[in-house]
């Protein structure tokens, strides 16, 4: 498996589960539903336990992915620079969340982690966002969506 492969499985795990954390823990304080701000909390722990795979495997795909003839220059290094930032919040959130757990009764400690990981929920997606500027192969309007056929009349 490539290094680009993997890190498309990888970067999904931090993606989804840092923004449903978010959102089912501020749902949980806003309904004052301890349960639901708990389970927030545990899915940012397991968001910033798949940073570093995300980030390292997305280090290791961005040199071979950068030197591709279809690839516009530049748009890597831009999705690293964003990914960057992403990753310090949503590792710090997994890091204060995993504490705010052992912490059961601080509940402004829990709060602030929740809106902590949804601020890393918007820096990662900005990083996504740039990420899918990113084409995975020679075609670029196959996939932009228009098939090849419709584009060369066949």
């Amino acid at each position: 498996m490539r290094w680009e492969h993997l890190h498309i499985i990888m970067h999904s795990f931090p993606i989804v589960l840092a923004a449903s954390g978010s959102a089912v823990g501020l749902y949980g304080w806003a309904r004052d539903r301890e349960p639901l701000e708990l389970w927030g909390l545990v899915a940012l722990v397991i968001a910033g336990a798949f940073v570093a795979p995300a980030y390292l495997t997305g280090l290791a795909a961005a040199d071979v992915v950068a030197d591709r003839t279809f690839v516009r220059p530049g748009i890597v290094q831009t999705h690293r620079f964003w990914a960057t930032w992403a990753a310090v919040p949503a590792f710090t959130a997994g890091a204060l969340a995993a504490f705010a757990l052992h912490e059961r009764d601080d509940r402004r400690l829990r709060r602030f982690v929740l809106l902590l990981g949804l601020f890393a929920t918007f820096m990662i997606g900005i990083a996504a966002w740039q990420g899918s500027k990113i084409v995975h192969g020679p075609n670029e309007t196959a996939a932009a969506g228009v098939s090849a056929t419709t584009v060369h009349g066949g």
